[in-house]
């Protein structure tokens, strides 16, 4: 993206909440900023590592649970971001070392039973986790006392929150760390025999994206103050990868493209009663067959048709 489109972007994301100051408008923004961290996350590993992972929905419902948990126990917010992130990471360990070697849907297949054990513990272990009820008044985000208040404030804490994870995520992708996972992607063989562990390149990139998910499963639990386990279901896992694909894999600004147009647009075509899901899934297939880079190639489209008018 060009400088002067990033600056109207950033402009418009500062006045939107001045703008509509309706607390159901507010909130849907809320949840989409932080769909698009936890999308920003799975296009570590998908979009730039070429794996194809359905187990970022566990790492964001644990992420959510480990903060909802610690805080109703009287810890202070200020640990819950280290735990999740401690909780997330063990997890992706655990799950990574055994299996990224796998590739394709055997990968896949293997992440999709991770979901499913996490949303069963979550559910079955109804003393801790609430079961299918979930967990409601989670304390608030505050640091020493001091916190945001109310939904205008916790909007541009969680955009701050986006921003910061859109220049991690840049500044990785033009890192070594970054180029590993692109060659990664592009033919493993080709990148082992170039002297890329990519193994060793996958694991980051899974653990990278659990942490991105981690955290936003903290500040979920904090600002949203309710978790259950259909926020982080197998339903949830691919509407994320969907977020992913319609943005168009591999783009930071196409991830976030995606998490904010999937997560806005069921709720403007709600007035369609039913048929709302219809023209929902038309939009999609249309936009993965007529822009099969998503969402990214058409603002890549736009810059450069701009650029050659000058």
């Amino acid at each position: 993206m060009s400088r002067w489109a990033i600056a109207c972007a950033c402009l418009i994301a500062l006045a939107m909440p001045l703008a509509m100051r309706e607390d159901y408008v507010i909130q849907l923004l809320n949840i989409a900023i932080l769909n698009a961290i936890v999308v920003l996350g799975l296009n570590f590993v998908t979009g730039w590592t070429g794996q194809i992972n359905f187990g970022q929905a566990a790492f964001y419902g644990l992420g959510a649970y480990a903060t909802a948990i610690a805080t109703k126990s009287g810890l202070p917010w200020i640990v819950t971001p280290v735990l999740s992130v401690a909780i997330v990471l063990a997890a992706s360990l655990v799950l990574g070392l055994p299996t990224l070697r796998l590739r394709t849907y055997y990968l896949a297949m293997t992440t999709i039973g991770f979901g499913e054990i996490v949303r069963l513990i979550i559910v079955y272990w109804e003393p801790v986790t609430g079961g299918t009820s979930g967990l409601r008044a989670i304390p608030p985000i505050s640091l020493f006392g001091i916190g945001p208040r109310g939904l205008i404030q916790h909007y541009y804490l969680l955009l701050a929150m986006l921003a910061l994870a859109i220049l991690v995520a840049a500044r990785i992708r033009r890192s070594a760390l970054g180029r590993a996972m692109i060659a990664t992607k592009d033919s493993e063989i080709a990148a082992e025999q170039s002297g890329v562990d990519t193994t060793r390149t996958k694991l980051l990139a899974f653990m990278i994206g659990a942490v991105y998910a981690g955290l936003a499963g903290c500040l979920y639990a904090s600002s949203i103050r309710f978790v259950s386990p259909d926020s982080f279901s197998g339903v949830q896992a691919v509407l994320l990868m969907m977020m992913l694909i319609v943005g168009g894999m591999g783009s930071i600004t196409g991830a976030i493209a995606g998490a904010i147009a999937l997560t806005i647009l069921p709720e403007t075509l709600r007035f369609l009663g039913q048929w709302y899901l219809v023209l929902y899934g038309l939009g999609v297939i249309a936009v993965i067959v007529l822009m099969p880079g998503g969402l990214a190639s058409m603002m890549g489209m736009i810059g450069w048709r701009r650029g050659a008018l000058r």
